[in-house]
């Protein structure tokens, strides 16, 4: 009787082990970018990055991965050009004060995974593909990826005044430590 009470109790339980995903907890995350102004490059990175990690190697199908980050925290180290970016002529902080990202699918090619993201910047949502590496070591793991976004998909800066000397695409690269 026994041995009948233990088999029905795990193959009730078995669709929650066979459905469950990881879920990670961000222990510290950063995303950087690189843009051409008047010729060289300028750097950045934002900070208040808050993340929602569901992501299991062998289950991308319910995997999701998402995150925003507070667009008044982008810094360039001049204060004068981030007080610009946070214009209405730049991502318009006042207004629209987070950028999102949001997983739709994945898929693994070679050594890496390749996500769908809704990205939205300024009231805009955008598609965009994003490569990206998943190392799992124990219980920790770092999400790595580095993608090119056209500014003007999202309406940042124009095409006029100090923004014609700006190139139209940026280079973001989002690192993402977390703990299950």
């Amino acid at each position: 009787m026994k041995k009948v009470l233990l088999i029905l109790i795990a193959i009730s339980l078995s669709p929650l082990v066979v459905f469950s995903q990881t879920k990670w907890t961000q222990t510290s995350a950063s995303v950087s970018f690189t843009i051409k102004n008047r010729g060289s490059d300028v750097a950045g990175h934002f900070g208040g990055i808050q993340t929602a990690l569901v992501f299991s190697p062998d289950k991308l199908a319910s995997s999701s991965l998402k995150g925003s980050i507070d667009v008044a925290t982008i810094n360039t180290g001049i204060d004068k050009r981030n007080k610009d970016l946070q214009g209405e002529n730049y991502f318009d902080a006042a207004k629209y004060k987070t950028i999102q990202m949001s997983s739709t699918k994945f898929a693994k090619k070679g050594n890496q995974y390749v996500g769908t993201f809704n990205v939205n910047i300024k009231g805009k949502a955008k598609a965009i593909e994003v490569p990206f590496t998943f190392s799992e070591n124990g219980n920790t793991a770092e999400f790595k990826g580095t993608f090119t976004i056209n500014r003007r998909d999202f309406g940042v800066g124009g095409k006029g005044g100090l923004a014609m000397f700006m190139s139209d695409n940026a280079n973001v690269t989002i690192d993402i430590k977390a703990k299950k």
